[in-house]
């Protein structure tokens, strides 16, 4: 009765509206059946980076006669605040909007950023409520976001006269380590690894002094729980901030999961990754649908020239330098160069400048048509719905996490412990869906994608990472390239 009923709604209203996406039909039903039923489902698609998608969902919300919650970023729930829910009220929705509820005369329906939900102190109370999110292809830097306790030198003290004497005892503590941590220093790293020994002791300390501040009662928490913890060191301060985050963030919220009811929607072409995450906590997802978008899908153009060098070669940066300025030599439109590694990123920045001047930017916003971005993949990621599609992405190194980040390091040797195999379970579907969501514009353009990385032919993994490239074409060459 619900898919029925959201359809002639849907139907009604998309006769004002200018939404030019062939499948919303369908999508209308299969959102429909979903909540009717109960069911979970995994939803697919690249239109869910736009606003197209939203009037189904929303009419299905406000037909289910039952509370719900819509998890969504803050620029749809703006949207949605500006110029459609009016437009859904003409339907003959009686609603009232407030505090960002829409609220009916028998259930409501609240927007919420994930954000908003994970800061709520009861959200963990929610049982068989029926919850659509949003997003889900960001879950794990939100969680990591969320859960994430940076402990630095000021946590240690408070302003009141009472707590003079454990002021001095703590700063006492933070002295001692400040200076074996300085001692301990690797030149050109400001991490510190804690060794047993020291996270024993911190465990305990936290442990013992828990009731000094909230910030305190939650690394104590954290420690208890087995979270990863590490040191970084302030050079300018001379002083050091202690950071922790749980090795699985999705442990953190499993009951969530387990207790109510779920429509996922990920705005990737198709995210096998966020499958593989749930499963592993043995959370089943019913129904996996992939939608295609309002765009014409093109093939991405693929070029990887023969016999590169692998990263670990002292060739390799003078070899990647040669072969993007030849790459960019008579181009026209953007170019993107993407790395994580920061060094490398810089070189290539200041190289390219020399030769381009101001057309070089480094992690800049493009103002002009022809110009030459460089920048790491989470940045481009985060930027680049402001950016005009590339003309063509240069990749220098493939963005396998880099071991130098210490949540890495301490999570490959927890899963060596545990005999799992870390590279294709932790860093593999890592690096496949940052490479995805970073070349995605590329099929509306049918841009190039241009490999330097040598592990792309000559690792399996390499191999895999390229197969998963769709849809994709190979050219053999790119002049004045070869």
């Amino acid at each position: 009765m619900l898919e029925i009923l959201s359809h002639q709604y849907l139907k009604n209203f998309l006769r004002d509206q200018s939404i030019n996406w062939e499948h919303i039909y369908s999508f209308g039903r299969i959102i429909s059946k979903c909540i009717e039923n109960n069911s979970t489902y995994l939803i697919n698609s690249e239109i869910f980076s736009s606003h197209d998608w939203l009037p189904p969902i929303l009419i299905s919300l406000f037909l289910k006669e039952e509370d719900s919650t819509f998890i969504l970023s803050e620029a749809k729930i703006n949207f949605l605040r500006e110029f459609q829910i009016d437009s859904l009220k003409n339907l003959g929705f009686n609603l009232i909007l407030k505090n960002d509820q829409l609220i009916f005369g028998d259930h409501h329906v609240r927007l919420i950023t994930i954000q908003d939900l994970l800061n709520d102190p009861n959200f963990l109370n929610l049982r068989n409520h029926r919850i659509v999110y949003s997003g889900v292809e960001d879950i794990k830097q939100d969680l990591k976001n969320h859960f994430s306790i940076t402990l630095v030198k000021k946590d240690w003290t408070k302003n009141f006269k009472e707590f003079e004497l454990i002021n001095q005892k703590f700063i006492k503590v933070y002295d001692y380590f400040k200076k074996k941590f300085f001692m301990r220093r690797v030149l050109g790293n400001s991490y510190i690894n804690l060794d047993e020994k020291e996270i024993s002791f911190f465990l305990n300390f936290f442990h013992e002094n828990s009731f000094f501040s909230d910030k305190f009662l939650s690394v104590n928490k954290a420690l208890s729980q087995g979270w990863a913890c590490w040191v970084k060191l302030n050079d300018t301060n001379l002083d050091w901030n202690l950071y922790l985050q749980p090795i699985d963030e999705l442990s953190q919220i499993k009951e969530f999961f387990l207790n109510n009811k779920f429509v996922f929607l990920s705005a990737l072409r198709k995210d096998n990754f966020f499958q593989m995450y749930l499963k592993k906590h043995s959370l089943d997802i019913d129904l996996v649908i992939n939608f295609k978008s309002n765009f014409e899908e093109k093939k991405i153009l693929l070029y990887i020239p023969s016999k590169q060098l692998l990263p670990n070669n002292p060739l390799f940066t003078n070899s990647i330098l040669d072969k993007c300025k030849k790459l960019i030599l008579f181009r026209k439109g953007l170019t993107l160069v993407l790395s994580d590694d920061i060094d490398l990123k810089n070189n290539l920045a200041t190289e390219l400048a020399s030769n381009y001047g101001k057309r070089v930017l480094l992690e800049t916003i493009p103002s002009h048509n022809n110009e030459i971005l460089c920048s790491s993949y989470d940045w481009w990621i985060m930027n680049s719905h402001l950016i005009q599609i590339p003309d063509q992405i240069i990749v220098p190194l493939l963005p396998i996490p880099n071991m130098s980040e210490p949540i890495n390091a301490i999570t490959v040797s927890h899963k060596k412990k545990l005999s799992q195999d870390w590279f294709r379970e932790f860093f593999l579907p890592q690096a496949r869906m940052k490479l995805e969501r970073s070349i995605a514009p590329l099929r509306r353009n049918s841009g190039k994608l241009i490999i330097l990385d040598g592990r792309a032919n000559k690792r399996n993994w390499g191999r895999l990472l390229l197969k998963n490239i769709q849809p994709s074409k190979k050219i053999n060459y790119m002049l004045p390239f070869d």
